[in-house]
């Protein structure tokens, strides 16, 4: 059964308990996102023999930043308590930001984390790669003076239907193929944020934590090399956010990792081909089944 949960970690933070019984299974969702990004999935996931929590990760969702902001390594520490609270490592679902979340928790917090799953994680971008209009948008926030002034005007000029169906439309190849109940949940969600104080300057934090990585090729590789996890790296062959050549260079790092490349899937497998990315989490690590 679903449950909402608020956790005291010093900071209250919001967490859906899709239950199940078994390994513990953390979805970490990506930057802008929040528990609701994995509406299709958590439930059947549990049903394979986890025990499935989606935290709203601080500074998004309905979980404030709080005293520890909401950068990606506050956010690793987080995700490390919030396993403490559960008694057992977990394994890691990590989309976009939140899988640059799980690979700094991972190497920062051994002991917390079993395996990873990194669902497009955050990577150095390839230049050739770039597409032009997802470029302004997430370089947009980054400009001194003019990040938070940025997101308000565009607020102000799109309603969180709009802003839900842009997102959808840069993010997944197949917009139109989105199940209703998932486009409801997100709009939901950015519907409520807006009547939050601290949704904007998180945004913006998060964001430059994640280019303080992204932007440092050398220090990523440092970080991939850390990792000692069993590790399957998932991403869609029509990402425009994260490239396959991205997630190519780091599996050429790891070659150890595995690496799934998803035909017709942009950034979001999990809403955009919920059977393959159910199947695909629920046999990682490898020596678990789909049940």
């Amino acid at each position: 059964m679903t449950e909402a949960l608020v956790v005291d970690l010093g900071t209250p933070v919001h967490v859906v308990d899709h239950g199940g019984a078994g390994p513990l299974t953390l979805l970490l969702h990506g930057l802008g996102g929040s528990a609701a990004t994995w509406i299709t999935v958590a439930d059947r996931l549990a049903a394979t023999g986890r025990r499935v929590l989606a935290p709203d990760l601080a500074g998004f969702g309905i979980t404030p930043p709080g005293d520890r902001g909401s950068g990606v390594e506050a956010n690793a520490a987080l995700v490390a308590d919030l396993v403490a609270r559960f008694g057992e490592p977990a394994v890691l679902v990590g989309n976009s930001m939140g899988g640059l979340v799980a690979l700094l928790a991972a190497t920062r917090h051994p002991a917390a984390v079993a395996a990873l799953v990194l669902v497009a994680p955050a990577l150095p971008p390839t230049p050739r790669h770039l597409d032009p209009e997802v470029t302004v948008k997430l370089l947009g926030p980054l400009l001194p003076g003019l990040g938070a002034p940025a997101i308000r005007a565009y607020r102000a000029t799109h309603d969180p239907e709009l802003e839900t169906a842009e997102t959808l439309a840069m993010c997944t190849a197949r917009p139109e193929a989105i199940p209703e109940e998932a486009r409801a949940a997100l709009v939901e969600v950015n519907r409520l944020r807006r009547s939050l104080d601290w949704t904007v300057p998180a945004f913006v934090e998060a964001d430059r934590s994640i280019a303080r990585w992204v932007l440092d090729r050398r220090r990523y590789r440092r970080l991939l090399h850390a990792v000692t996890q069993p590790t399957r790296v998932v991403c869609g062959a029509e990402d425009r956010l994260v490239p396959v050549a991205s997630a190519r260079w780091a599996a050429g790092e790891r070659p150890d990792w595995d690496l799934v490349v998803l035909d017709d899937v942009g950034h979001l497998p999990m809403l955009e081909t919920p059977d393959r990315f159910v199947e695909l989490v629920a046999t990682w690590p490898p020596d678990r089944r789909a049940r």
